[in-house]
């Protein structure tokens, strides 16, 4: 998800729907390995609205990485340590384990789809269409659809509990 907001100049947008980002050491670490855009993520850590997050429960973590990538496991671990309120996820996996959890969650598409309503992006589709070609982004039109459905309901700080696409 994070790489997706980054390659799109977008994941700046994330603060104006929630106090902090805190991003697990595992995503960091195959962020920096992976993505040319490292430095993007840098500027985001020194704006101070992105913090490293850097413990987890070992126990915990393990437990999780039985069934979730490494970056999920440890997300979902710091969520529960830190008390978090929003996962920001797309693995169906983790989204699950992250309701069972209480958390409130949000994808990729529902946060696009509302940078979009509220004129921060342009098209959602073209948006898609891009992370598609550029990063091979794998999603459904449905998903996309839904999240253009539900992007008039507020997002983090300023929303209700519940689960968006």
């Amino acid at each position: 998800m994070l790489n997706c907001l980054v390659h799109l100049n977008l994941a700046s947008k994330l603060a104006l729907y929630f106090d902090v980002i805190y991003v697990p050491r595992t995503v960091q670490i195959e962020f920096n390995r992976k993505h040319r855009s490292r430095y993007r993520l840098n500027k985001l850590f020194e704006a101070g609205v992105f913090q490293k997050c850097m413990y987890k429960d070992e126990t915990n973590f393990r437990l999780l990485t039985a069934e979730l990538d490494a970056g999920e496991a440890e997300g979902l671990v710091q969520a529960q340590e830190r008390g978090a309120e929003f996962f920001l996820v797309d693995e169906r996996k983790a989204r699950q384990i992250g309701a069972r959890q209480g958390l409130t969650l949000y994808g990729t598409m529902r946060l696009l789809a509302r940078f979009c309503l509220e004129g921060y992006a342009e098209d959602i589709w073209v948006l898609v269409r891009r992370l598609r070609r550029e990063r091979g982004f794998r999603v459904g039109d449905e998903v996309v659809r839904k999240a253009i459905a539900s992007a008039e309901m507020p997002i983090g700080r300023f929303s209700d509990r519940q689960e968006s696409p």
